[in-house]
């Protein structure tokens, strides 16, 4: 018996060619054609690669940078790199005029202190010198006190010693404030002293803010150099 060859007709060629382009495309994956790092044409697009969101942009930190698919970590990291680079050159301007403001202020201070202190030092022997009259007064106001309590009260003498018991009363009270008065004054000179401090330790603060700021611009750039490491 005579076995015929099957040839398989135009029809069925077409069939198979459709079917091997078919198998082709579901092996390779949509965004194959994407990779990290790898160009693009329009700008700001979005796809994942590897799980991941990237963007269509230029790499920050690549010179003469073109179009690529760049990790939208690194957009975020050159962003706060951005930010905190503004706010350190904002810090520095006021951080300049701040200083300049505080040493004229220390300077001025600074020149007044040793007439301030030797003023002080007066209103030192003031406030004393109030103060022992203060206790010679109370002494005389108690010998009269006494006085009139030997002489008795309703006497002449009597009358005369107590009056003067108020009298002494009232000159030690007089001398208390005038001593408290002294020191006050003695205290608003020196404090003036301690200005100068308060001032230098606010030049401190000033400058540990400008280097603060400057230690945030370091980590931000040190943040955005690894995750816009190119290919990434």
């Amino acid at each position: 018996m005579r076995i015929s060859k099957c040839v398989p007709g135009r029809g069925a060629t077409v069939l198979v060619v459709a079917s091997l382009m078919l198998a082709t495309a579901t092996v390779v994956p949509a965004q194959a054609a994407n990779k990290a790092g790898a160009p693009c044409t329009k700008a700001n697009a979005k796809t994942k690669i590897g799980g991941d969101q990237y963007v269509c942009a230029k790499n920050p930190t690549v010179k003469k940078a073109k179009l690529t698919w760049v990790w939208i970590g690194c957009l975020d990291s050159n962003k706060l790199y951005l930010e905190s680079n503004a706010r350190l050159k904002t810090i520095t301007g006021t951080a300049a005029q701040a200083l300049t403001a505080l040493d004229t202020e220390i300077a001025s201070l600074k020149a007044a202190v040793p007439s301030d202190e030797a003023e002080a030092k007066v209103f030192d022997q003031k406030a004393l010198d109030a103060k022992t009259k203060q206790i010679d007064a109370l002494a005389e106001a108690k010998v009269a006190t006494d006085k009139a309590a030997k002489a008795g009260a309703t006497t002449a003498a009597g009358k005369q010693y107590t009056a003067n018991a108020a009298t002494w009363t009232k000159a030690a009270r007089s001398f208390e404030l005038a001593a408290k008065n002294f020191e006050r004054s003695a205290v608003s000179l020196r404090d003036k002293v301690k200005g100068i401090a308060t001032k230098e330790k606010q030049k401190v603060n000033v400058l540990q803010t400008v280097e603060n700021a400057k230690l945030e611009v370091n980590s931000t750039l040190d943040n955005r150099k690894q995750a816009c490491e190119p290919g990434l």
